[in-house]
């Protein structure tokens, strides 16, 4: 038989309805709620059960030594305050802070008749909160109904009523189940539609071969642009592009011209969409802004119908919000620099609006450096850039290209001379880094593989040579070595494509455009045929052939662009010098997205042409009124510097002199992308770069910092990659600045991790405590130069050791003490760690990780273990916690999928002082956290049970109890029983600080912030 609270309750909860329900009523929306109240109150055995239990708990837990005969009494009471919630208003039934006093008033005579003591009236207050915050929770949900049939009523759309009255009365689980459905088909179709991508050129014809990112793409590396000095990692050497996204969560990711941002950002969303264990339950939207020239940019709910529109019409109401507000969402938006410079703010507002909103969710952003200031979203986004390929890089890229196209080749003897052409182009590589440094992009890259097929082994002098050479091959040479047949009037020589082509690029380099609409298109090509010896054919039948054979144009959505924005400045280039037009260039240099415009147009000009746009440049630049204008005229200096490392003549050539001392007043570079462009000058800059003690003086003088200094001119000197330049950069090994580091790490990247590099200029660099990552073997080899490294992150699958040959590499690390090993699925057991002496500290994580013998660590000093292996793992293995018997841990944070009852798998003779549990609330189980009677510290998320307590109160040396996730407030009683501890929560809402005091009276409680990130480790 019910209590009588329990039974007052279900009284109450039918009255609550009772007064919601006549509201609905007299307003025309009676069939909605009484469905709702049906469904809410329909199974009073469950409602009875559910009380009845918390009751249970509350007398157990809270007022065990109170006499049986009051608790009867603080029960009846309550029971008859619970009449006073008839009659009472909507309003005040939904806000247990109103309901509570009126409860109170109502109960008032019939508590002072009862003649309660002090525990008996603390119980009474306890019930009686329990529940009105019962009553309240029923009555919100009813509300909620009450205020979509007001918006419903108040909308005049037709049949917008009935819709509400059915998406209202159904049931709950059959909205989540259309809902999980809905995701389901969204992420099978993003996958789906992102799971190719194209190498370039390396099939020919209207339909370019489309790949698989499983079988022919490589993430490419990233590194952090900006860093201050607050952070521990390192990524000047390159990290994992994925990774390194996940982690960081809101990323600004830059890249130049052809270096894969968009390749990268798709395969981001199609391993996000294809549930890749690093993406858990991430859904992703796609947004490139070319689409959006002249188009607002979308609310939240219009980006399904930008990513998947075939589904759009099946989105649930709220769903893209939804997923923000949760963080399961990844906003994914490419190239803000293909927008005009007043569309990129409204690009900045729109994020801004979208990271204020949803501050959760995911974000990547991309764009080229040049067209975002130092200043763009940088409170709110960690900018990486995506690094150059290097000589491996390069190699990896070549073997992919090649493989692919033998795939498309179904005679043996042409698969077979491609294999050579691969292995020759290879060698080739390794012995011109002239060349090489040619193709760090992978577009260029691919374009020279393509060459490399066609022109049987050339290899390209200077870039201007490589996109040259391209556009001989683009432009018919296929089909003329295929014999492939064209129609006579469309037979044009390359000279008349490439003029069109150059005629029809150059509008849209003036008009800011990557798209231009068909039918303009054709006007386009009419006006651009002018004076040509076919100028009486059809322009559309030219565009059609542009279209189809050329291999330069393609067609998305009714609109023309060119396949890549390279061409389209390489050949608008050519235009704006044959047609004399450079002072358009000159007037507009100011602007960044006209950058490889100009370089491009330097490399085409004849020596007097290339002498009129620098000295051009050189002028404008002269004319400088302001600080802004200051500003201006220092970009057009340096990008006349580094148009200048295009030019082999130039006439007359003073100018070259003039643009060398004009120069020299901007050494060193403000930031690194000034850096870049000074770079592209030439070796002349080396030079002028000043070493370590004039760095120092300058940043006193001017009030730099004097690391930021150092790491640009380090860029400056890395990227012109001469002998002299990599002897002024070793004057800059002896320091302990991470800004100073990442660069000196990153010019080792550029030196292809030599071992020369390693142990001139980083064996005696300081690094502190920085975390060095790494995610090849051969730079885990060359780590044994660096003397003074403490601590090294391994990423992917990098194995410890190499039992052939029996090298141990952390082992030659002399300094190592902390190591963390992520998402690595070859490394089986830690065998490899022998000889590893001065190892402290050691952290397995990731999804995929599978070191599955922990035996090691009894023979190794590391006192510290982390090991955190997804609950939802589906590898099929994990860590065997068995294999941890004998460690020397006095600390360990785990989280495991082995303790989701109990800690009972953890061996119980490890000599633990610290014990943290990272698991979620409802996965997580710290009974036998009593095994180890030496804890001092315990964290974990969620508020303990009784029995949880019980043996957390049984460690004599506890001192310090950590929780993160802590609420319900009202559960902390249960704590009581730890009397004097020091007990920190998080997860406690600032409206609920004073109750949690409340509730632990005797223990000395620390608070954080409600917002603060409460996930342990």
């Amino acid at each position: 038989m019910a209590d009588p609270v329990s039974a007052a309750l279900v009284a109450a909860l039918g009255a609550t309805f009772s007064a919601l329900h006549q509201w609905a009523v007299e307003k025309g929306a009676d069939t909605l709620t009484q469905r709702t109240r049906k469904h809410e109150l329909g199974n009073i055995e469950r409602l009875l059960a559910d009380a009845e239990a918390e009751l249970k708990t509350v007398r157990r837990v809270e007022f065990a030594r109170l006499d049986e005969g009051d608790w009867a009494a603080a029960q009846l009471v309550v029971a008859g305050a619970l009449d006073g919630v008839r009659g009472l208003e909507p309003g005040v039934l939904i806000d247990p802070d109103r309901l509570l006093p009126r409860l109170r008033q109502a109960g008032r005579a019939q508590l002072s008749r009862a003649g309660l003591g002090a525990d008996g009236h603390e119980a009474y207050e306890r019930l009686l909160e329990q529940t009105c915050r019962r009553i309240a929770k029923r009555a919100q949900t009813v509300d909620e109904i009450r205020r979509a049939a007001t918006a419903r009523m108040a909308s005049e759309v037709a049949g917008l009523g009935d819709k509400l009255n059915s998406l209202a009365a159904e049931p709950r689980t059959t909205r989540r189940r259309r809902q999980d459905e809905f995701e389901r088909n969204y992420l099978r179709y993003v996958a789906d539609d992102h799971a190719t991508f194209e190498l370039f050129q390396v099939s020919v014809g209207r339909a370019p071969a489309r790949h698989a990112y499983a079988d022919f793409y490589s993430a490419p590396s990233i590194a952090r642009r900006q860093r201050d000095e607050s952070g521990t990692e390192l990524t000047g050497a390159g990290t994992n592009g994925a990774h390194a996204i996940a982690a960081a969560r809101r990323v600004l990711l830059l890249g130049g011209a052809g270096a894969g941002k968009t390749t990268f950002l798709r395969w981001l969303v199609h391993a996000a969409a294809s549930d890749d264990d690093l993406w858990q339950e991430t859904v992703p939207f796609f947004l490139s802004l070319r689409q959006f020239t002249d188009r607002a940019l979308p609310e939240p709910e219009e980006l399904v119908r930008v990513t998947a529109p075939a589904l759009a019409g099946e989105k649930p109401d709220g769903w893209v919000s939804a997923l923000l507000r949760q963080g399961r969402a990844m906003v994914v938006v490419d190239g803000v620099d293909e927008l005009l410079l007043a569309r990129r703010e409204e690009v900045r507002a729109w994020l801004t609006g979208l990271l204020r909103g949803y501050p959760d969710a995911r974000y990547v952003v991309s764009t080229r450096p040049s067209a975002v200031d130092d200043g763009w979203l940088t409170s709110s986004l960690t900018r990486f850039e995506l690094l150059p390929l290097t000589g491996n890089g390069l190699k990896d890229l070549v073997g992919r290209w090649f493989r692919a196209a033998r795939d498309l080749e179904p005679a043996a003897e042409q698969r077979e001379w491609l294999a050579d052409c691969e292995s020759r182009l290879a060698q080739a590589l390794a012995g011109r880094p002239d060349v090489r440094s040619l193709v760090s992009s992978p577009l260029l890259a691919s374009l020279l593989c393509a060459l490399y097929r066609k022109e049987n082994m050339y290899l390209p002098q200077s870039r201007k040579d490589l996109l040259d050479k391209a556009l001989d091959l683009l432009l018919g040479e296929w089909d003329v070595r295929r014999g492939v047949q064209v129609e006579d009037e469309l037979a044009m020589s390359a000279k008349e494509k490439i003029i069109l082509l150059e005629r029809f690029a150059a509008p849209m380099v003036r008009n800011s455009e990557l798209l231009v609409g068909h039918g303009d298109a054709e006007k386009r090509f009419a006006r651009a045929m002018s004076g040509l010896r076919s100028q009486g054919v059809d322009p559309a039948l030219v565009l059609r052939h542009m279209l189809e054979r050329t291999g330069l144009l393609r067609e998305v959505d009714g609109r023309i662009q060119f396949v890549h924005r390279t061409f389209r400045d390489f050949l608008a280039a050519g235009e704006f010098v044959k047609a004399g037009e450079l002072g358009y260039l000159i007037d507009h240099a100011h602007d960044d997205s006209l950058n490889e415009v100009v370089f491009m147009a330097a490399a085409q000009a004849r020596a007097r042409e290339a002498g009129e746009l620098l000295s051009g440049l050189l002028e404008r630049a002269g004319t400088r009124v302001s600080r802004k204008d200051g500003q201006m005229a220092d970009r057009l200096i340096l990008l006349a510097a580094a148009s200048l490392g295009y030019v082999d003549v130039i006439d007359p050539e003073q100018i070259r002199t003039e643009v060398m001392t004009a120069v020299r007043g901007l050494i060193p570079p403000i930031g690194f992308a000034e850096a870049e462009l000074l770079a592209k000058a030439g070796p002349f800059v080396v030079d002028l770069l000043p070493g370590p003690i004039e760095v120092g003086k300058y940043a006193e003088e001017y009030g730099h910092v004097p690391g930021a200094v150092a790491a640009r001119v380090i860029r400056t000197l890395a990227m012109v990659g001469v002998e002299e330049a990599w002897e002024k950069i070793s004057q800059f090994s002896g320091t302990h600045r991470a800004t100073v580091i990442d660069e000196l790490l990153r010019a080792w990247r550029q030196n292809e991790y030599a071992d020369e590099y390693a142990a001139k200029l980083l064996s005696n660099v300081d690094f502190g405590e920085l975390l060095l990552e790494v995610h090849r073997w051969d730079v885990l080899l060359r780590l044994r130069h660096l003397r003074k490294l403490t601590a090294v992150q391994l990423v992917g699958n990098i194995s410890l050791a190499d039992q052939a040959t029996g090298r141990y590499p952390l082992a030659d690390i002399p300094a190592l003490r902390h190591l963390e090993i992520k998402s690595n699925e070859v490394a089986g057991e830690l065998g490899g760690l022998a000889g590893c002496r001065a190892l402290r500290s050691l952290r397995i994580t990731g999804f995929h990780s599978v070191v599955e013998d922990l035996s090691a660590l009894a023979s190794l000093p590391v006192e510290d273990l982390e090991l955190h292996v997804n609950p939802g793992f589906r590898g099929g293995r994990a860590p065997r916690l068995d294999t941890l018997a004998g460690a020397p841990l006095r600390r360990l944070s785990i989280q495991h999928p082995a303790l989701d009852s109990g800690l009972h798998a953890v061996p119980p003779d490890l000599p633990l002082t610290t014990f943290e549990l990272g698991m979620r609330p409802d996965r997580r189980s710290l009974l036998g956290i009593g095994r180890w009677q030496r804890l001092e510290t315990v964290s974990a998320r969620g508020i303990p049970d009784i029995e949880e307590v019980r043996e957390l109160a049984g460690l004599p040396f506890l001192k310090r109890l950590v929780l993160g996730d802590a609420v319900p407030v009202a559960d902390l009683v249960r704590l009581r029983p730890l009397g004097a501890l020091r007990i920190e929560l998080s997860g406690v809402p600032a409206a609920d600080a004073q109750a949690a005091r409340d509730a632990l009276p005797e223990a000395e409680l620390v608070l954080r912030q409600a917002t603060e990130d409460s996930r342990l480790g």
